[in-house]
């Protein structure tokens, strides 16, 4: 028999990406590699690095979240963005800093080897940023749900209204949202937003996250 995967490998369009570093450039010698996807359609990526005369540096792919993506909707391309351990300079970038923050949300952790102080500093400081997203995310991570909640929101309707949809932009925005609804006690857009998440990416996680939110709300369980 043959597998599922392999069957689902041949009807799903090839996964084109747009791979960069912490300072928005094109890293030489980096490419991704997508592996067999799961029964949603989603792939996990993993990095290739090879660099001519010289010994291979240490990247870390840091977006998307968990290294999971899954075809866009339009013709763009899929944001994969790759660090290197260690190298401090990632936390001047706001992109890199928004990225690692979401996979600390998340309870996906990667590990950099960046110092930890430092790194919460770069985090505090994108409250103050232009980028919802990035405000947003900084703002949970400081434990204000409430004032997160609005940010996170306008990221989220962003990205939904981009010609290229990307699922891999859009669930952790949608996710996140939840979480700050919750929080924030308003529990029926929260369980919005997790519904959102789950038709992209089911996952166990975010159904117990919606059916708190339903039950808070008073609302039945949904099945």
């Amino acid at each position: 028999m043959i597998p599922f995967a392999f069957l689902l490998s041949l009807a799903v369009p090839a996964l084109h990406f747009d791979i960069t570093d912490a300072r928005g450039k094109k890293p030489a010698g980096v490419s991704v590699e997508a592996g067999s996807p799961d029964h949603d359609g989603w792939v996990p990526l993993s990095l290739s690095v090879k660099v001519k005369g010289k010994s291979n540096p240490v990247y870390v792919l840091i977006w998307p979240l968990e290294g999971l993506a899954k075809v866009a909707d339009g013709p763009g391309d899929t944001p994969v963005m790759v660090i290197q351990s260690g190298d401090s300079g990632v936390l001047a970038s706001p992109r890199a800093v928004t990225a690692l923050a979401v996979a600390k949300l998340f309870g996906h952790p990667v590990e950099t080897g960046l110092d930890g102080v430092a790194f919460d500093k770069a985090v505090t400081a994108l409250t103050l940023s232009e980028d919802p997203f990035a405000k947003g995310v900084a703002l949970l991570s400081g434990g204000k749900a409430v004032e997160a909640a609005e940010p996170l929101a306008r990221a989220l309707r962003e990205r939904e209204r981009q010609l290229t949809r990307v699922p891999s932009e859009i669930y952790p925005a949608a996710v996140l949202l939840g979480k700050a609804l919750l929080a924030a006690g308003k529990f029926d857009p929260a369980a919005v937003a997790f519904l959102k998440a789950l038709q992209l990416r089911p996952t166990d996680e975010v159904a117990v996250l919606r059916r708190e939110a339903l039950a808070k709300a008073g609302k039945e369980l949904a099945r």
